[in-house]
């Protein structure tokens, strides 16, 4: 690489320059450097976007190929869970057996754990079942019709 010396100068120094006057020239020369900057700042936001879809393809693939395996892994599951559930029914049950020297109250303890199951299960499934109506969604449009329905109504009285 080449390196010019302090006292040489470039070939386009030696040659006279016209003079131009700066108030015509300088807007041409700021709207050229603004939509090139435009141009490549749109470029750059086009290919983070593609970049953006394109990972958003392979990791919704990715998923999609994932599903059977978590499908099968839940059905796995869902008897370890209720075998889990029941031993440990049975050992507090055992528990109360040990303490107390009564049979049916081990038995009674073992059938109102399943009962307190069923009542929580219960009040899950009707906490989520309300969450599934949209609440919040529906109150929000009926609080925008009715807001509606008022200025409407506000309105053709001003009218009369």
């Amino acid at each position: 690489m080449h390196i010019p010396e302090r006292n040489q100068q470039a070939p386009e120094a030696t040659q006279p320059q016209e003079r131009v006057s700066p108030s015509s020239d300088q807007p041409a020369a700021n709207w050229e450097a603004d939509v090139a900057q435009t141009v490549q700042l749109g470029e750059q936001l086009i290919g983070f976007a593609g970049g953006v879809i394109d990972l958003a393809r392979t990791e919704a693939l990715l998923a999609v190929h994932t599903l059977p395996k978590v499908m099968m892994l839940w059905l796995i599951m869902m008897p370890i869970i209720l075998l889990t559930w029941c031993s440990f029914s049975a050992l507090v049950a055992w528990s109360v057996v040990a303490l107390s020297e009564q049979l049916g109250l081990g038995m009674l303890t073992f059938f109102l754990l399943q009962v307190l199951l069923l009542f929580v299960c219960r009040w899950l499934f009707v906490k989520y079942r309300a969450r599934m109506t949209f609440p919040y969604t529906r109150a929000h449009i009926d609080n925008f019709v009715r807001s509606t329905k008022n200025e409407f109504s506000r309105r053709s009285e001003t009218k009369e």
